[in-house]
């Protein structure tokens, strides 16, 4: 029995260090290269598939999409992967499956993760510009340190080094990435061609500009000389977004009680969103940035948050969230669809997704079991013996 635990143990330890090897980053041309034609491909498959009103750019990056953005949530609100198009693809061009799970790509503008950053842009260019990109980071980041600071200023820092730790929930690849997706994602409009206008956007891109520009499309005007104030708009601009509200609700830190953030969640996501706005601040000099009103993006409306919730089943949660979010207003997507749109059966789907997911574990779980039994009987058989 010892050496059986003996061989698990090894056996675990040698999962973990292939897990955690680390991944070399990925050339720009080529990575960029693969994208002009995995975007031919779907142009060529939504026209051969006309009846079913397929966009190219969704068909582009939902294929890119895969692990933790693959999962119930991603799927329901980022879209469902199209087999169809996944084996015209193999077909076709099978090279380009290694799309799927890119790491870091060194741009003009520095390493950025790039899976996150396709991920990222397929939520943003269907309207949920927060929960996908910075908002889920920021939420990664205060679930790390939760516990471990009494105030903001506390949270903000611990987490000052998060964006120059490669080993961060939020490291300088997903910063970029986050920025970088809406940014890309504010110049994406249907038939536009998703490869070269990132070309286009990392041939000019730097830092500056980079985070400007983001500040404006999200925030509206601010100053950013006054980080402690940005850091509060930065926060309130999370906890009120609809799609960020529904994320922190799944994960534990949102309250249906007042439809609000969980007490204890409240100081370390305001912690995080301040390390966001020191870095945003120096990004752009403490600069005051200046915005036009209707470049600023919004997200779903209040009553599709509330119709996800009482699909899911929680009657209580829909009728706090659609008072607290009463008249709200629709994103429209890059694509021309309205959220409301997107989120028709989603409910119904991550339901389904996270059921499975559970059925999926426990078989998983009862043959693990029925196999360590059976290792025992074999054991015990041959010692007998």
């Amino acid at each position: 029995m010892k050496r059986l635990r003996l061989i698990g143990l090894l056996a675990a330890m040698m999962l973990l260090a292939a897990f955690s090897l680390p991944v070399a980053a990925e050339d720009y041309d080529t990575v960029m290269d693969g994208l002009s034609r995995l975007y031919s491909l779907a142009g060529q498959y939504a026209q051969d598939n006309s009846g079913q009103s397929l966009d190219p750019i969704e068909l582009t990056l939902s294929y890119t999409r895969t692990g933790v953005y693959n999962s119930g949530i991603w799927q329901v609100t980022a879209g469902v992967r199209d087999a169809g198009f996944e084996s015209y693809v193999a077909e076709q061009d099978g090279d380009l499956v290694s799309l799927q799970g890119l790491g870091s790509v060194e741009t003009s503008a520095g390493s950025v993760d790039f899976g996150h950053l396709l991920a990222s842009l397929n939520l943003v260019y269907r309207g949920l510009p927060v929960a996908g990109s910075w908002g889920g980071d920021c939420m990664e980041l205060a679930r790390q340190y939760a516990g471990q600071a009494s105030d903001a200023a506390g949270y903000a820092d611990l987490m000052s080094g998060t964006f120059e730790d490669d080993n961060s929930v939020f490291g300088g690849d997903d910063l970029r990435a986050d920025l970088d997706a809406v940014v890309i994602g504010s110049r994406l409009s249907q038939g536009a061609d998703l490869a070269q206008t990132i070309r286009d956007y990392y041939s000019s891109a730097n830092e500056y500009d980079r985070a400007y520009q983001f500040i404006a499309l999200t925030f509206g005007d601010v100053n950013t000389g006054d980080v402690s104030t940005f850091g509060d708009e930065i926060y309130q601009a999370a906890t009120q977004d609809t799609g960020m509200q529904l994320l922190l609700y799944l994960n534990q830190m949102w309250v249906s009680d007042g439809w609000t953030i969980a007490e204890d969640s409240a100081v370390p996501l305001q912690g995080a969103c301040r390390v966001f706005a020191q870095y945003l601040s120096g990004a752009v000099n403490g600069d005051r940035v200046k915005s036009d009103a209707d470049t600023r993006m919004v997200t779903m409306a209040g009553d599709m948050l509330a119709e996800f919730l009482s699909a899911m089943g929680d009657g209580d949660a829909a009728s706090a969230a659609l008072s607290a979010n009463d008249g709200s207003e629709t994103s429209t997507t890059s694509s021309g669809s309205s959220v409301s749109e997107i989120f028709s059966g989603a409910a119904q789907g991550i339901q389904s997704g996270f059921s499975l997911q559970v059925f999926e574990t426990v078989l998983l779980v009862i043959g693990a079991a029925a196999l360590m039994l059976l290792l025992i009987c074999i054991v015990m058989l041959v010692r007998r013996r």
